[in-house]
């Protein structure tokens, strides 16, 4: 059971109710388990959030076989372009043997999902934030347990709580180790090194003791991270980079915004939908008009980018919103968004919530719950029906699109909209930067 520290919740919808959020645990869980215990009827679809279990298995066996990592012959049936923070997930399913491979990663996954929404629902402070977020991972059905990334989105929920206790040489390095497990969490960088900034300005440093307060911690966090990377490549004998450069071959996912507004504009004519080289699904066609899509919505997504650093910069800014934004900002501006992508925004959009209270944490809250049932819902069980461009899939996929950049779009607005403080009001205090102190100034 998820405890959440401080006083008891509250009921109704300004908040998810501890036996809802359990329910939706329950239903995006089990089918996984389920098939990984294998026999039991009705989840073949199931495992379809299961394909790339397979390879971490060939992985697993390799690397405990003693082959050297991101080597030519380190690789399954798809080049392995992780991070190596992934490898940390597999002796543990490995020791169970190849035919439980997949049920032992499912339970770890949930164990380690169980145990960090407590440690953060803990640390938070903020009663009713472990349920949301037991919700809305569990909303997410089967890819809670069969895919890395809701670890990622804890760990940056963790770092925004740090950030707002301004403790940033934790909060970099939470940043740091999600990147370890995926690169794609590194855009949380941009709101950290913002609220670093606002916190030296705010501690009236000069610019030379600006620069080095607002980028030490970061330096200081980066040392073991960097170690490890180093110790990879050496060990790897360079495969490490080079198997980085395969994600330069990746395609238009049929699952990115790019890809939902070129189908539509296409009116599923001259579609190809195919296989691509690291084994998503893509798309191709002429009149899907990809790369200006692509152009579009990466040019949003900087956009938000900058916004969130530019709201960073005030203080008081809550860094759950700035990390939820610019996670979400990464989101809209990818042409390759997976659905397990999802679990690493919606935590920081909890959190989020739990920020703004009132109203927008209602909706913020429940909003979040539907993507994530619309995701699972596109992925697995209605993924054959969007591969086949069928309308049913279609629909929901692109229902999930335009809730995800609206509500992207309403976290960026709230975020601006606090970075303009209303006439008359007073600053909002915020704790300086963790041993800097700021500077006398003559009266």
């Amino acid at each position: 059971m998820v405890r959440d520290s401080g006083q008891p919740a509250g009921s109704g919808l300004w908040t998810i109710p501890p036996a809802i959020a359990l329910g939706l645990l329950v239903l995006g869980a089990a089918p996984a388990l389920a098939f990984g215990i294998g026999g039991v009827p009705h989840t073949a679809r199931t495992g379809l959030a299961a394909g790339g279990l397979g390879d971490l298995a060939t992985v697993a066996r390799l690397l405990f076989s003693g082959t050297v990592p991101y080597s030519a012959t380190f690789h399954g049936a798809l080049p392995f372009i992780y991070p190596p923070g992934v490898l940390l997930f597999l002796p543990l399913p490995w020791l169970a043997g190849t035919e439980h491979f997949v049920l032992a990663f499912a339970v770890e996954m949930l164990v380690v999902v169980l145990a960090g929404v407590a440690l953060v629902a803990r640390h938070a402070h903020r009663p009713g934030l472990g349920w949301s977020l037991v919700a809305v991972l569990g909303a997410l059905g089967p890819l809670v347990v069969f895919r890395v990334d809701p670890a990622i989105g804890l760990l940056l929920v963790a770092s925004a709580i740090a950030t707002s206790r301004s403790r940033y040489v934790p909060a970099f390095l939470l940043v740091f180790a999600a990147g370890l497990i995926k690169e794609y969490a590194l855009v949380a960088l941009v709101p950290l090194v913002s609220t670093g900034c606002a916190a030296g300005v705010r501690s009236r440093l000069g610019l030379r003791s600006l620069f080095a307060s607002t980028w030490r911690p970061a330096l200081l966090a980066l040392l073991p991270v960097a170690a490890v990377v180093a110790g990879f490549q050496l060990w790897s004998h360079g495969g490490l980079a080079t198997s980085q450069l395969h994600n330069l071959e990746r395609g238009v996912e049929i699952e990115s915004l790019p890809a939902g507004v070129g189908l539509a504009l296409a009116h599923l004519h001259q579609v190809t939908v195919y296989r691509g080289t690291l084994g998503s699904m893509e798309v191709s066609g002429s009149r899907l008009h990809l790369a200006v899509g692509v152009a579009v919505f990466a040019a949003l997504g900087l956009a938000l980018l900058l916004a969130v650093f530019w709201a960073g910069l005030r203080p008081g800014a809550p860094p759950g919103l700035l990390f939820a934004t610019s996670m979400g900002a990464a989101l809209v501006a990818t042409p390759v968004l997976s659905p397990q992508y999802l679990a690493a925004f919606t935590p920081c959009a909890c959190l989020a919530a739990y920020e703004l209270g009132g109203r927008e944490r209602s909706m913020l809250l429940w909003s979040c719950v539907l993507l994530s049932l619309l995701t699972q819902m596109e992925f697995p069980y209605l993924w054959t029906s969007i591969l086949g461009l069928a309308r049913p899939g279609l629909l929901v996929l692109e229902a999930r699109n335009l809730l995800l950049l609206l509500t992207v779009l309403a976290l960026a607005a709230q975020a601006v909209r606090l970075r303009r403080p209303s006439p008359g009001a007073s600053p909002v205090p915020t704790p300086g930067l963790a041993g800097v102190r700021p500077k006398a100034v003559p009266r």
